[in-house]
């Protein structure tokens, strides 16, 4: 399976009461990371500025680079993190993806695009769109708004409905659904087939103790597995909705992949940056014990995708 992973990568200077770590981040490396540790080939679509090591990307997700576009400089935030809660600010910001940065990407049966601060133009969405057979959208950078300290502030997108209608699933957080919507809780996300979203996915990113995902006929919830340590709350929700792309993409079972996409997210709350993305045998296996314990109604359900690990051994 192909995965194309979409959004700018940046260079983050994280605070968490764990301590301060300056890593390579940005939605398309989460994304593109656990694509591949849960099987699929990432090809990850952005720019950065020379200070980005290619070689280190590639350790993380592979030669699939030929849509990395090399820029004047690699965008940059300051995350200060309170719990889940934080503080974002824009220190530096890289160019626009141009849709030529898709030549050379194969059709993908997947993928995510996921703007940090405002670099999918509509043209490389559109191009984004005729790349991949199920595409999902994260249109946190859309919201965003860096004042004159580099503070970002929350506004509402533009043009959202545009990139809306060229999706199959709009993913999104707590925090963020109102700037997107209107309107908190299930009444934003409903609001967002409202206006075309087939699929609609809440993240547990920002404090929720649950996710979502709603359709025109279906609500379907699934606990926030906990990680065993929390060091670094960033990145679980593009890490999760990269999982869910995935496991649904492959199974066709939204249930199945709502509850893959919290084990993932569980493992990356435990390091800093994207170090923290799981295997899939690990995924499955905390995914296991934590339905023995809490659910063994789903435990029977999915037994013999949780038990694909012995069947393989």
């Amino acid at each position: 399976m192909r995965f194309l992973a979409a959004g700018n990568i940046s260079i983050d200077l994280i605070h968490t009461e764990a301590g301060t770590e300056r890593r390579v981040a940005g939605s398309s490396i989460y994304a593109a990371v656990v694509a591949r540790r849960l099987g699929a080939e990432p090809y990850v679509v952005a720019r950065c500025g020379r200070d980005v090591e290619l070689d280190h990307l590639r350790l993380l997700v592979g030669n699939s680079l030929s849509g990395v576009v090399m820029s004047e400089s690699t965008t940059s935030f300051e995350l200060i993190y309170m719990g889940e809660d934080r503080v974002l600010r824009l220190l530096s910001r890289s160019e626009e993806i141009p849709p030529r940065s898709l030549d050379n990407i194969p059709n993908c049966e997947v993928g995510l695009a996921s703007p940090i601060y405002h670099e999918i133009p509509l043209d490389t969405m559109r191009e984004i769109r005729r790349k991949c057979g199920f595409l999902g959208l994260d249109p946190q950078g859309c919201i965003r708004l860096s004042r004159g300290d580099g503070t970002i502030e929350f506004r509402p997108a533009e043009n959202l409905d545009e990139y809306i209608l060229l999706s199959d699933l709009v993913s999104t957080s707590r925090p963020e659904i109102r700037y997107l919507s209107g309107r908190d809780g299930i009444e934003g996300l409903r609001s967002l087939l409202d206006r075309g979203a087939p699929m609609v996915l809440l993240t547990r990113e920002g404090g929720s103790d649950r996710y979502i995902l709603i359709t025109e006929d279906l609500t379907l919830e699934a606990s926030a597995i906990p990680p065993a340590r929390m060091v670094d709350p960033g990145g679980a929700g593009d890490a999760s909705t990269a999982a869910f792309l995935v496991e649904y993409s492959r199974t066709k079972d939204p249930l199945w992949s709502l509850w893959m996409a919290s084990s993932v997210s569980s493992f990356v709350y435990e390091e800093f940056g994207v170090s923290g993305a799981a295997t899939r045998e690990k995924v499955i296996e905390r995914l296991r014990e934590f339905l023995l314990r809490n659910r063994p109604d789903l435990y029977r359900r999915f037994r013999e995708r949780l038990e694909e690990i012995s069947y393989e051994a």
